[in-house]
C-alpha cells in the first residue's frame, strides 16, 4: 500500500501524500462527497445521490455517485471502503482535517486543543458554493457548527493559557478568537484581562473602545455590565499608578491617527420598497469587507446608517464621523437588470477620488452581490491608498509619521529598480524606528528584502533570512495580519518549500479574501505545484479585483498558460508588460520556441540579451521552485532551443 493520503478540506482543498507530494482533484463535487463523508461518517450512497444531484432523476444521481466514486479511486486509490449499501473513508488510507479536528476537540489537554485549532484553517470547503439546495443547505450548517466548535476549542484554550499565565500565547489566541466573531464581548474582556496582565493597560483600555465599534457594527448594542466595569476596574487602576502606560502610544498614533479612516453611507434605493434588504447588504457586505483591510479604519454601520436618507453635505458628515473618505453608492433593478454606481469620495475636500457602475442581470444575485462585493473592496482599498499616497508624497519631513513613511516605501517598492528597492527598505524602517509595534511595516521590509534578492543588492541567503525573520517578527505583534503571511508565503517560496507556502497563503487568504495580491499570489504558487489551470482562475480573478493590478500579474498568468501549451495566449499576455523583468523576458523566449514563431524569438532573444548580458539560462531555470521536474524541464527545453 502506497504512504497515506492527506486531505485538506478546512480552507481550500488541497491533498497530498504523507511525502508531500501534491496532488489535483479537479472535480467540485468529487471534493464535496469527500468533505461530506469526513464529517458525516458513514453514509448510504442514496443519501450522497441526494445531496449531490437532488435536482436530477433518481437513476441518472446514483449513476453520477458511481462515477464520482470511480474518479476518486482512480484519483487516489481505494481511499473509499464499502460496507454494503453505505461508503466510508478508510482512515487506514486516508487522513482528512475535519476528522482529525473533530476528534482533538473532544480533548481537554492543552496540547491537543492546540493541535486542533492548528486544523482548521478556515469554513470548510471555502469559497465553494454548490447549486444544489441541499447541498447548500448542509455545507452552510456545517460551517457554522464546524465554527462554532472552534470558537469553544479556542475558548477553553484561552482559558487554559490565562491561568498558567501565558500572556503572549493568549493574546494570539484571543485575536483568533476575534477575527473569526468580531462581536464576541467575552473575547473583548480576555483581551482587556491580558493586555492589562502584561501592563499594557492603555492598550486595555483602548480595546474597549474596538469592542464597542464592533458590537454596534456586527449586532447594533452596546457593551455590557460586565465590561463596562471592567473598563471602570482598568481606569482605576491606571488613575493609582501615577500616569498611563506608555508602551502603547505611538501604536496608538499609527492604528487611529495615520489610518484613513472610511465611512460607507447607506446606499440609495433607487427601485421600490422590495429591495431595500438587498440595498443594504450591499452596503453592509462592502463595510464589513473593508474593515478586514488592517491599513484601514472602517466607521462602525451603526454610526452611517444614520445618514440613510440625510440631507447633510458630504462635508459636514465627514467631519461628523471624523472621515477622511466617504463611500456612496445607489442601486436601481429594471426588469432582470442591475444597476451599482459607486462614488468615493474625499468628504473634507468634497472631492470624487473614484467611481464606478456595474451592471449585472438578476439571475443568482446573491453569487453576483459577493463577487461585486469583493471587486469594490478589493478597488476601494487600493484607491484609498493611492490617494493617500499622494498626501504622503506633499508631506514635510517633520511631518511623516508610519504610516507615511510605509506609503512612501511601497511607493519606490512597486517601481521596481535597484535604486528604488534600496529607498523603499530605509523607508519600511524609518516606520518600524517611529512605531516599532507596526506589523505592517515589518511585513513589508520582509517584502522589499524579497525585491532586493532580484536586484542582487546582498548576499542572497542573507536577504531570505532577513526577509523571514521580519514577516515573522509582524506575526509576533499581529498573528492575524495577512500582509505577513502572504509574504512568508513568498519566503518559503523563494526557499523552494511549496507546502509551508501554500499553508501561509492560504491563512493570508482566510484573513483577507478580497486581498488581490494574495489572490494572484495564490496562482502563483499553484503553477509551480502543477496545479496550472487552477492557477490561471485564481490570476485572472486578482486582474478583475483590481483594474490597476501591478505588471507582474500578467507575468503569473503567462506563466500559468504557457504550462497549458497556450503559447499564443502567453506571448500575448507578455507583451501587456510595459518594463518586462528577467523573467518576462525569459518565458517570453521559451514560449517562442514553444510557438515556434522566428521573428517573436528575434525579439525577445534580443531583449534578453541586451537588458540580461550574463543570462545564464540552466541558473536560471534552476532558481525556479517547481514541485514537478516535468515543468522545470518544460522551461529548460524552451531556453535550450533558443541557442541563447
Amino acid at each position: 500500500m502506497r504512504q497515506r493520503l492527506e486531505v485538506t478540506v478546512l480552507g481550500s482543498f488541497a491533498a497530498r501524500w504523507s511525502d508531500g507530494e501534491q496532488i489535483a482533484l479537479n472535480s467540485r463535487k468529487a471534493q464535496l462527497l469527500i468533505a461530506y463523508l469526513a464529517a458525516e461518517g458513514t453514509v448510504s450512497r442514496d443519501a450522497l445521490a441526494n445531496l449531490l444531484w437532488g435536482d436530477r432523476p433518481e437513476q441518472r444521481a446514483r449513476h453520477n455517485v458511481r462515477q464520482t466514486l470511480s474518479k476518486i479511486r482512480r484519483t487516489f486509490g481505494p481511499i473509499i471502503a464499502a460496507a454494503g449499501a453505505d461508503v466510508l473513508l478508510d482512515p487506514q488510507r486516508c487522513v482528512v482535517d475535519v476528522t482529525e479536528f473533530l476528534r482533538l476537540a473532544e480533548k481537554k489537554d492543552t496540547k491537543s486543543l492546540q493541535a486542533c485549532l492548528n486544523l482548521y484553517g478556515g469554513d470548510l470547503l471555502e469559497g465553494t458554493l454548490p447549486k444544489e439546495a441541499e447541498c447548500q443547505d448542509w455545507l452552510r450548517m456545517a460551517r457554522d457548527r464546524l465554527r462554532r466548535l472552534a470558537c469553544e476549542v479556542l475558548d477553553q484554550h484561552v482559558q487554559q493559557l490565562m491561568a498558567a499565565g501565558e500572556h503572549e500565547q493568549a493574546l494570539g489566541a484571543i485575536n483568533r478568537r476575534l477575527q473569526m466573531d468580531p462581536a464576541c464581548e467575552p473575547a473583548h474582556r480576555d483581551l482587556m484581562a491580558v493586555l492589562a496582565a502584561m501592563g499594557r493597560r492603555s492598550d486595555a483600555i483602548r480595546q474597549y473602545q474596538v469592542c464597542v465599534d464592533a458590537l454596534e457594527r456586527e449586532l447594533g448594542v452596546g457593551p455590557s455590565a460586565e465590561t463596562r466595569a471592567l473598563l471602570a476596574q482598568l481606569r482605576a487602576s491606571d488613575s493609582e499608578a501615577g500616569a498611563e502606560d506608555t508602551s502603547g502610544s505611538v501604536r496608538e498614533s499609527a492604528a487611529t491617527t495615520d489610518k484613513p479612516r472610511v465611512a460607507v453611507l447607506p446606499f440609495d434605493n433607487l427601485s421600490g420598497p422590495e429591495d431595500e434588504y438587498f440595498v443594504d447588504g450591499m452596503t453592509e457586505d462592502i463595510i464589513t469587507g473593508l474593515s478586514r483591510f488592517h491599513a484601514l479604519q472602517v466607521i462602525a454601520r451603526s454610526s452611517t446608517f444614520v445618514y440613510k436618507a440625510s440631507s447633510a453635505t458630504d462635508a459636514e458628515i465627514a467631519a461628523a464621523l471624523g472621515a477622511r473618505f466617504l463611500v456612496r453608492g445607489s442601486v436601481q433593478r429594471v426588469e432582470d437588470r442591475v444597476r451599482l454606481t459607486l462614488q468615493l469620495l474625499d468628504g473634507p475636500e468634497s472631492l470624487t477620488v473614484w467611481g464606478h457602475r456595474y451592471d449585472f442581470a438578476m439571475a443568482d444575485i446573491f453569487q453576483t452581490q459577493d463577487e461585486i462585493t469583493a471587486t469594490v473592496v478589493a478597488t476601494l482599498a487600493g484607491r484609498v491608498e493611492a490617494t493617500e499616497l499622494a498626501r504622503a508624497r506633499k508631506a514635510s519631513p517633520e511631518r511623516v509619521e508610519a504610516y507615511d513613511y510605509l506609503l512612501r516605501g511601497k511607493d519606490h517598492h512597486h517601481r521596481f529598480t535597484a535604486a528604488d528597492c534600496g529607498t523603499c527598505i530605509d523607508m519600511f524602517n524609518h516606520a518600524i524606528e517611529r512605531d516599532p509595534s507596526y506589523a505592517v511595516a515589518h511585513a513589508w521590509l520582509a517584502c522589499g528584502l524579497g525585491q532586493a534578492m532580484v536586484w542582487e543588492l546582498d548576499d542572497h541567503a542573507a536577504l531570505v533570512d532577513r526577509s523571514q525573520a521580519a514577516a515573522e517578527r509582524g506575526l509576533e505583534l499581529d498573528e492575524n495580519e495577512s500582509e505577513c503571511h502572504r509574504i512568508l508565503a513568498q519566503v518559503h517560496l523563494t526557499r523552494g518549500n511549496l507546502t509551508r507556502s501554500l499553508k501561509h497563503q492560504e491563512r493570508a487568504l482566510f484573513l483577507n479574501p478580497n486581498d488581490d495580491r494574495s489572490i494572484c499570489s495564490m496562482g502563483e504558487i499553484l503553477c509551480f505545484l502543477g496545479r496550472h489551470k487552477e492557477a490561471e482562475s485564481w490570476v485572472r480573478k486578482s486582474m478583475s479585483l483590481n483594474p490597476y493590478h501591478p505588471q507582474r500579474y500578467w507575468t503569473h498568468l503567462a506563466r500559468a498558460l504557457f504550462h497549458q501549451g497556450r503559447f499564443s495566449e502567453a506571448l500575448e499576455t507578455l507583451e501587456q508588460i510595459g518594463r518586462p523583468r528577467r523573467d518576462d523576458l525569459a518565458y517570453a523566449v521559451a514560449t517562442s520556441v514553444k510557438l515556434g514563431d522566428p521573428d517573436a524569438l528575434q525579439r525577445s532573444r534580443d531583449a534578453l540579451r541586451v537588458t540580461f548580458p550574463d543570462f545564464d539560462a540552466e541558473a536560471f531555470v534552476a532558481s525556479l521552485p517547481y514541485a514537478r521536474a516535468a515543468d522545470r524541464d518544460a522551461v529548460r527545453d524552451a531556453l535550450a532551443g533558443a541557442e541563447l
